[in-house]
């Protein structure tokens, strides 16, 4: 296929998307404005693709963050179990609220 017409596709695709359009809309103005329907369905359906990269991305440090959580209640439980043995006491705030935004962070990198 010719790269002009890639990259028109790809441009015009873009700016519909962003327009808040749905994916059958933006397919058949693709189809409308002379884009060969196999090349239009490239587009959306690399469109999406990077839609889902982005959320990834922007869910990582919170994902992140909620391990990290959960790493220092443990951490901080050995530690206070060896400072005073026989006593466990568990920072269950820090490892339940790092558990919870793992949970949400992983269900919405989906």
């Amino acid at each position: 296929m010719d790269e002009e017409l890639k990259r028109k596709a790809y441009l015009e695709g873009t700016k519909l998307k962003k327009a808040g359009l749905d994916d059958e809309v933006i397919y058949a103005r693709l189809e409308k404005q002379g884009i060969p329907e196999e090349l239009a369905r490239i587009v959306i359906k690399n469109m999406n693709v990077q839609r889902k990269l982005e959320v990834v991305e922007e869910q990582k440090p919170l994902y992140y963050s909620a391990l990290l959580k959960i790493a220092l209640g443990v951490i901080l439980a050995i530690v206070v179990y060896f400072i005073f043995p026989g006593t466990v006491i568990l920072p269950i705030g820090l490892i339940v609220s790092g558990i919870v935004y793992a949970l949400i962070a992983k269900n919405n990198m989906k």
